[in-house]
């Protein structure tokens, strides 16, 4: 190892010699640019000679002096070869040898042409020695050399003096600083010139100073970390890069249950160690969070194991341990590793995870008995809709003929003979009122099963309120009372369903009449606000006692008006209430006894449309339009009074013939050779339904454009809306509303498909 004072000499010399040496090049190729240079002056006064001695020859042909002379020039002269050549490029003279390749020393080669008065006359090559300027610049090598070697010399001994003079102070600088790390802190080399050295001595005595101010502050940090660390509740230990515990805190024993000199210098792969994971399976210790730490370099926390204490006992612990690295270094040289004692916690969470358990069976059987019970209820909610939607088939199927045919004698009889218009009203009224029972029976059913939908429009009050008069008119004449409709404005809107909105007001309107005194009043009024609007149904009736009122909305309590006898189920105000709750209002309703009854749907008000809305008018039952000459109604369905039904009402359309198909093949066949104007088709078919039978007649091009209806005892909702899907342009149900449908058929008359 060299000391500073030799890589000083060293240094200086190596930085002579390499100067020395760049002059001895520049030199050396400043001569030979130089030596060069006069050989090609010396080549061009050759040429130049040459050419005027040899041009007379050559223009004379004197072949003979040119061979002559050329000899001379070489034997006796400088020159080492010499070639001449004529104006034709022969050659006349040689002499001489031209230079070999890879000679030591090469001559100097130059030529030339042979001109004289401007004409040429040939040519020359020729060589001339270059060992006088090669002897020439050895010589000044050799001198440049020694001159070199001489100043590298003294320039040697004067770095080593000076070097001798610098370090003497440097060395006494590196014993001051030995002995501080020594543990000599006192020590102190101030005093020296003030040159760079000494300037570097009171650096020294400035660093000792600090530096001993320095570790008596890391004397009271370590003093003030180990009393922090020992007065920790959780453990502690410092391991090293073997994974070798070194020091740890009072309390890493205790909660492992051992002594401080049991556990130092036990690493964590220690085989006397017998821990376990949360499962109770033996631990991994190659996966121990220090081992881990040391080996990826990355902290490892809240790690779970459970030690055995040599006491007895099982100690939980939760591990986190943080890889520590010297300055610079890619790799930990130790951990540091503390644990908290979770024992309680773990025993606390087993306790509470066997509870959830136990909970969770129990929740487990008791949600399988209540999904058994759901189940069985959600059996029975279907089986009662299937028959519901059964019995309504089956009841509407005989209701069709009931009241087809009585609507159908009332027109063919207008005027009736005297006590048959009431006979056959009779029939009509309790044909209505059955049906009337089945539909809210139905409805009930829909709704208690959440299958009601209603839609959200937007619909005009006035007309509505009208149309509600002329549908309850009868019922009010009927019971003697008085119904009056309160005028109301055009522009008024609400938002609701047409139809649900429709049948909550007759349902209020019927009741009103049917439960009033005799010569009482009825009143439809509205009351409009900015947001929201009220439809009021007031009687001058018998009113209701608070008792009523409460359970006013039970089903099929008619809260004593059983022993009335005025018709009714009991279920009417339940299926408006919550008709009016899918209609997003809500029914209000205020009354004392003896003084009548006061219902209001109160529903949010919806803008009026930039347009008014203009009525349609249509054609009445009674009076038939002008239908187009032999125009055909084709009616599938395989009941026998129902197909007599329709031909007692085409009897009223003698501009109508109708055709009759027993299934859906049938009515394919029948329609494959002529086309009919109209089809009404009904859904129980044998074999292809009406659904069926729809899509296919939609199929047939002639039929696309043509009107198809639906007339079936099939009236759910759900039936209503398959029909749609099929194809139907409309859905009529049994019993047959007779005006609609000879409205709908006047319809076609006017406008032929």
């Amino acid at each position: 190892m060299r000391s500073l004072r030799q890589r000083f000499v060293l240094a200086a010399v190596g930085v002579l010699l390499a100067l020395t040496l760049a002059v001895l090049a520049g030199v050396h190729l400043l001569s030979r640019d130089a030596l060069l240079d006069e050989k090609a002056r010396a080549g061009a006064r050759h040429a130049a000679l040459l050419s005027a001695a040899l041009s007379p020859m050559l223009a004379e042909r004197d072949w003979p002096a040119v061979e002559g002379l050329a000899r001379d020039l070489v034997v006796g002269g400088s020159f080492t070869h010499l070639r001449v050549f004529d104006a034709d490029d022969r050659e006349i003279a040689a002499a001489g040898e031209p230079p070999a390749p890879g000679v030591a020393i090469n001559p100097f080669v130059f030529g030339g042409d042979l001109v004289l008065a401007g004409q040429r006359f040939g040519r020359f090559e020729a060589a001339v020695s270059a060992a006088p300027s090669a002897a020439a610049e050895r010589r000044m090598l050799l001198g440049l050399m020694v001159l070199g070697a001489v100043a590298l010399t003294v320039a040697a001994l004067v770095q080593w003096v000076l070097a001798q003079r610098l370090t003497r102070r440097l060395d006494a600088l590196v014993e001051g600083t030995r002995r501080v790390a020594g543990g000599d802190l006192a020590l102190r080399l101030g005093g020296g010139p003030a040159d760079e050295v000494g300037r570097l001595a009171d650096a020294f005595d400035r660093m000792s100073e600090a530096l001993s101010r320095r570790i008596e502050a890391l004397e009271t940090s370590e003093s003030t970390q180990r009393r922090l660390v020992e007065a920790l509740a959780e453990g502690v230990v410092f391991q090293d890069r073997d994974d070798r515990v070194l020091e740890c805190n009072e309390a890493a024993p205790r909660i492992l249950g051992m002594t401080r000199e049991q556990l130092l210098g036990k690493s964590s792969m220690d085989p006397r160690w017998r821990a376990v994971h949360a499962d109770g399976s033996p631990f991994d210790f190659t996966q121990h969070p220090s081992v881990l730490a040391l080996r990826s370099g990355q902290p490892v926390h809240d790690v779970l194991m459970g030690v055995d204490r040599p006491s007895g006992g099982r100690a939980w612990i939760s591990i986190n341990s943080q890889p520590l690295f010297a300055a610079g270094a890619t790799e930990p040289h130790a951990t540091v590793t503390s644990f908290n004692d979770v024992t309680a916690r773990i025993e606390a969470e087993r306790s509470l995870q066997r509870a959830n358990e136990d909970l969770e069976r129990r929740v487990a059987e008791r949600t399988a008995e209540l999904a058994s019970a759901r189940d069985s209820a959600e059996a029975a909610s279907r089986a009662k809709t299937e028959f519901l939607s059964r019995m309504s088939h089956e009841l509407r199927t005989p209701l069709n003929a009931i009241l087809g045919f009585a609507q159908v004698l009332r027109l063919r009889l207008a005027p009736a003979p005297p006590g048959v218009d009431q006979q056959l009203g009779y029939i009509e009224e309790g044909g209505w009122h059955l049906l009337a029972l089945i539909d809210d029976v139905l409805d009930l059913s829909r709704i208690e099963a959440g299958a009601m939908t209603v839609s959200r429009d937007r619909v005009q009050v006035a007309p509505l309120l009208d149309d509600c008069a002329r549908l309850v008119g009868a019922v009010a004449a009927r019971h003697a009372v008085d119904l009056a409709v309160e005028p109301t404005a055009a522009e008024l809107y609400v938002e609701a369903d047409r139809t649900r909105l429709r049948q909550v007001l007759v349902n209020l309107l019927s009741n009103a009449c049917k439960y009033n005194r005799p010569s009482g009043r009825v009143l439809l009024a509205v009351d409009a606000g900015p947001r929201d609007v009220r439809l009021i149904v007031e009687d001058t009736g018998i009113g209701l006692t608070p008792s009523q009122l409460e359970s006013l909305y039970e089903p099929f309590n008619r809260l004593g008006a059983e022993r009335s006898g005025i018709e009714g189920t009991g279920i009417g105000l339940v299926i408006t209430r919550r008709l009016v709750d899918l209609m997003g209002g809500r029914l209000e309703v205020q009354s004392r006894p003896g003084e009548g009854t006061r219902f209001a749907v109160v529903l949010p008000r919806a803008a009026a449309p930039a347009a008014p809305i203009g009525a349609v008018a249509g054609a009445g039952p009674g009076a038939a339009a002008a239908p187009g000459p032999g125009r055909t109604l084709l009616y599938v369905e395989d009941n026998a009074a129902n197909v007599r039904l329709l031909q007692g009402v085409l009897a009223m359309r003698p501009g109508w013939t109708l055709c009759v198909a027993g299934d859906g093949i049938e009515a394919l066949e029948r329609v494959a050779g002529s086309a009919p104007d109209a089809v009404v088709v009904d859904i129980s078919l044998p074999g292809m339904d009406g659904f069926e039978l729809c899509r296919r007649l939609r199929a047939e091009p002639a039929l696309r454009k043509r009107p198809i209806v639906a007339l079936s005892a099939n009236a759910m909702e759900r039936d209503r809306r398959r029909g749609f899907d099929a194809g139907f342009d409309d859905y009529f149900t049994k019993p047959l509303d007779l005006a609609r449908f000879l409205s709908w058929l006047d319809g076609l008359g006017q406008n032929p498909a």
